[in-house]
């Protein structure tokens, strides 16, 4: 029975995909399923597609700071949490993870009307904070394990040898929990680049992102192009939490 239910929960939730990805190489413009032909029209008309490029690449040019920024802080936020005890320190981890909690509409606007309202902050800078509010929860907590796991006994004895806190950290403890802090960073980077609510709210009239131009595609002019966009998010998403897994060892870190 419980064989049954995992079975039909996973269908539930790949089948859908699945049929995405065989949509991708229908041959025809309407997006009927099954199709009458297969083809990679579709893949080569993405890869000419000027606008589709400079989408990747605009969404590249925020995800990849946002992500740079959210790996320092969540890695901060989680030192500070593990290794200290001071006032506020509940409140900080409230707050690193409330956007979770929050819907991301409510957000949003909020946001439109924080930046570009009462700050007016370029477009850029929004977006980019945009996605830095996004990923830090998921960000620490991903990096907030690796420091609750690691042998502390190794930077004691740091300091028994006569390195400051600075040091041992730079030299010891960075090192050791540094697999977690790339997959905080991989999560966090798949995150912002799949991010669409708070790009659509705060971002301006200017290049869209790579979610902001699909979601255009199926408002105005739905081809078989979406489905192979939505194939290569699905590949950078799928790659990114794998590896994330991979480098985290969760396996190891359940049996504890």
């Amino acid at each position: 029975m419980a064989a049954a239910v995992v079975v039909l929960v996973m269908a539930f939730l790949w089948v859908p995909i699945a049929v995405l990805v065989f949509m991708s190489f229908a041959a025809g413009g309407v997006l009927s399923f099954p199709p009458d032909e297969l083809t990679l029209r579709w893949y080569r008309v993405f890869l000419s597609n000027d606008a589709a490029i400079d989408a990747i690449v605009t969404t590249l040019t925020i995800s990849i700071p946002a992500t740079a920024i959210s790996v320092v802080l969540s890695t901060m936020i989680a030192y500070a949490v593990d290794r200290y005890v001071f006032r506020g320190r509940d409140w900080l981890q409230l707050l690193a993870t409330l956007p979770i909690i929050v819907p991301l509409v409510v957000t949003g606007v909020a946001m439109v009307l924080f930046f570009n309202g009462t700050l007016g902050l370029p477009d850029y800078v929004s977006v980019v904070i945009a996605h830095v509010i996004r990923t830090i929860p998921f960000a620490t907590l991903v990096i907030l394990p690796t420091f609750l796991t690691f042998d502390r006994g190794l930077e004691e004895a740091s300091k028994d040898l006569g390195a400051d806190e600075l040091r041992t950290f730079r030299q010891v403890t960075l090192p050791n929990v540094f697999p977690g802090v790339v997959a905080g960073g991989l999560l966090a980077f798949t995150l912002s680049f799949n991010e669409f609510v708070y790009t659509y709210f705060v971002k301006g009239s200017g290049d869209p992102t790579l979610p902001v131009y699909i979601w255009n595609q199926i408002r105005y002019d739905v081809t078989p192009e979406v489905n192979v966009i939505s194939v290569v998010f699905l590949l950078v998403a799928v790659s990114m939490v794998l590896v994330a897994v991979w480098l985290t060892r969760v396996d190891l870190l359940a049996k504890r």
